[in-house]
């Protein structure tokens, strides 16, 4: 982590005028093409959630304005931001939720969360995140094919961390479409900035299709 100038910050307009706004958040919601990723978790053995989280979480690390927060009157930036997310144990109504160390290695953090989960006898570890922001909150609903959502709110502007949260995935002319909803802080994060990350996100998607391509033309 390291602090910004704001002084010299480029961003240093455009983050003082969302900080005078009330509600400095906004969503979106898009739909987004994951044909080919339940099967490719299936083949491997991955959890098809953590999957998700996986392709999220590299998407988002590799866009510098998700890793910014506010620190007081000071702004910093995180060198890697880790997953938080919702789990509902069978039989459970209510949720945990449990945060690990992010690796872009789907298969180490496939183990890291299936080790958290069982490790998990609290709906909410709140010493293990006390302190920090270097979060993003992510939540599946996947009783709902969503065409919008919203988040529950503070009214602390300076709450930088992104929320995700994805439904229901449904066939659309033969394509698997997956509800997908990003909440930021327009402090730190502007439509250019949404936009890339889903750029990031399909091109994980994409890479993934690729291998299972090449896998299946070697057998």
């Amino acid at each position: 982590m390291k602090e910004i100038d704001i002084a010299s910050w480029r961003r240093r307009e455009h983050f003082e005028l969302f900080r005078a706004a009330d509600l400095p958040f906004y969503n979106v919601n898009a739909r987004v093409d994951i044909s080919g990723l339940r099967e490719y978790a299936k083949a491997h053995s991955l959890s098809f959630n953590t999957l998700l989280i996986c392709l999220t979480m590299r998407s988002l690390n590799r866009i510098e304005n998700f890793k910014l927060r506010a620190r007081g009157e000071s702004v910093v930036i995180h060198e890697v931001i880790h997953p938080s997310f919702a789990h509902l144990k069978d039989g459970d109504d209510l949720f945990s939720f449990i945060t690990v160390d992010f690796t872009e290695d789907v298969f180490e953090l496939d183990r890291t969360v299936r080790t958290a989960i069982e490790e998990c006898h609290s709906y909410f570890n709140f010493e293990k995140v006390a302190g920090r922001d270097d979060f993003v909150f992510i939540s599946a609903m996947p009783w709902i094919s969503f065409t919008g959502i919203d988040h529950t709110l503070s009214f602390n502007k300076n709450d930088g961390i992104p929320r995700v949260t994805w439904g229901k995935y449904f066939d659309d002319r033969g394509r698997t479409q997956l509800p997908f909803n990003i909440r930021v802080n327009h402090m730190f994060v502007d439509g250019l900035h949404v936009g890339l990350f889903f750029a990031e996100l399909n091109r994980e998607i994409e890479e993934i299709r690729e291998q299972s391509r090449l896998i299946s033309a070697s057998t």
